[in-house]
């Protein structure tokens, strides 16, 4: 069992403030990663050398070293609404599983983290979906002129729906990790 305490260290504020600026730094610093990964998993043409390398070589050098930064500006866009979202349904899921006394055992915590992360994952997925889209395109040719544009674009050519599109898929990811969490914690118990 343990106790949940207010660390008063620091305001909400400035957690939030905190957790956005190392995040921003984060993402910005593995943005050439993200993009290589993404475009690896959507594939190449036929001919092409596969992996996340080749495929960010490839960006680097039909479109130029800025490319490889496709999708960043709104992946940290996203970071404040989703750390926002996912510290407020941490703190209430965590209310929910304290007991009388303020204490919460070790797998409802887990649970509690579990929950709040499908929540944020929801609540910010259309973020997610055009930081994709806006990866995915060529920029010497562009489907879209910026994140305003993509959304748009999207919800009318497409429907609200189309911005919510493979967030079962990603909201199950995170239902495994916490089913690997658990089992994981229990081989060490």
């Amino acid at each position: 069992m343990a106790t949940w305490r207010r660390d008063g260290r620091l305001t909400g504020g400035q957690r939030l403030l905190c957790a956005a600026a190392a995040g921003a730094l984060s993402l910005s610093l593995t943005a050439p990663l993200e993009l290589a990964t993404v475009l690896a998993q959507v594939g190449g043409a036929r001919g092409q050398a596969r992996g996340p390398w080749a495929a960010g070589l490839r960006v680097w050098r039909a479109e130029g070293p800025r490319a490889l930064w496709k999708g960043n500006a709104v992946a940290c866009l996203r970071l404040f609404p989703c750390s926002a979202v996912q510290l407020a349904a941490y703190r209430k899921f965590v209310m929910l599983f304290t007991d009388d006394l303020g204490h919460i055992s070790q797998w409802s915590s887990i649970m509690a983290g579990s929950l709040a992360g499908m929540v944020s994952t929801i609540v910010t997925y259309p973020t997610d979906l055009i930081k994709t889209r806006l990866i995915v395109q060529n920029l010497l040719q562009p489907s879209y002129r910026g994140i305003l544009h993509a959304f748009s674009t999207v919800y009318q050519q497409e429907g609200f729906l189309a911005l919510y599109r493979g967030v079962s898929l990603t909201v199950l990811g995170k239902i495994e990790v916490f089913t690997l969490s658990r089992e994981r914690l229990c081989s060490l118990i």
